[in-house]
């Protein structure tokens, strides 16, 4: 019976994919010199016949099970040498793995984490995750895209043909100060999607809606912006919110250290560098 999934170190059941194993096979053996000799594509065929054999329909095997089964076969089959190269190629994953680990302050590491350089998660660690205020790291990489994305994205839903009146001359009543003064009670209390709103988040959405009320472009209240929220209504802005997300963890984009540090957190200043106005006189 075919092995279709597998168990992930960090209990996350995903497809099974021979390539994998393929690879890591074809690694060991460039590492040794061999690769004109042995067939790597033979030997995981192999790996998967006695995964299958061992497991069956019912039973899911893991990273280091499978890994445990490539050694086997590879010994079984006279490559010594070849073995050794990958049992050292396993160890140091781990090494590496354990690394993140320390780095990150977490004893599992998510999909996301694997995807950046030992080098790439201290300087993450060390100038944009949260930490507490003994200096240890409570935010994950993934959080932090996160809090960046649902920051990026938060403005779209103002300008929502729902809310926003670019002609408008209305004149709403602003009542925001019960969510200024309650800020507390609303942290992770909202969502677009998968995507939380910390309280932080929702100072600056009140902010921005502040200002646009301000002139007239508001349709509709606040009170009414926040049911439409816990509503799902804004919840096609998800979309948007991966797009971003995406954008960030494949290191397509990043953006600038003020808004990667501040955030969906109490500062709040995404910019860099500021223009003041200076009048055009020598006492300026």
């Amino acid at each position: 019976m075919t092995i279709t999934k597998i168990e992930k170190r960090d209990g996350r059941i995903v497809d099974f994919d021979q390539s994998k194993i393929t690879n890591a096979i074809l690694k060991a053996i460039i590492a040794v010199g061999e690769e004109k000799k042995v067939n790597a594509d033979a030997l995981s065929d192999q790996v998967v016949r006695e995964l299958e054999k061992k497991y069956g329909p019912h039973n899911i095997p893991t990273v280091e099970d499978i890994q445990d089964v490539v050694e086997k076969v590879l010994i079984e089959n006279g490559h010594t040498t070849i073995s050794k190269a990958y049992i050292l190629y396993r160890q140091k994953k781990a090494e590496i793995r354990e690394e993140k680990k320390r780095i990150l302050n977490k004893e599992k590491l998510d999909d996301i984490d694997k995807r950046f350089s030992v080098n790439a998660l201290r300087v993450l660690a060390y100038r944009y995750l949260i930490k507490d205020e003994k200096g240890a790291v409570i935010e994950s990489p993934k959080e932090l895209f996160q809090r960046v994305a649902v920051t990026m994205v938060l403005p779209e839903i103002l300008y929502d043909p729902m809310v926003y009146d670019k002609d408008g001359k209305h004149n709403l009543p602003i009542t925001i100060s019960k969510y200024l003064s309650d800020l507390d009670a609303w942290d992770k209390k909202l969502r677009i999607g998968k995507y939380v709103l910390t309280k932080w988040h929702l100072e600056r959405l009140i902010a921005a809606y502040e200002e646009l009320a301000n002139k007239g472009k508001m349709k509709i209240g606040f009170d009414e912006l926040i049911v439409m929220l816990k509503n799902g209504t804004f919840d096609k802005y998800e979309k948007t919110m991966d797009e971003c997300f995406d954008l960030m963890v494949n290191q397509v984009f990043m953006p600038n250290t003020p808004t990667l540090v501040n955030a969906g957190r109490r500062l709040g200043m995404l910019s860099a560098c500021f223009t003041l106005d200076v009048d055009d006189n020598i006492e300026s």
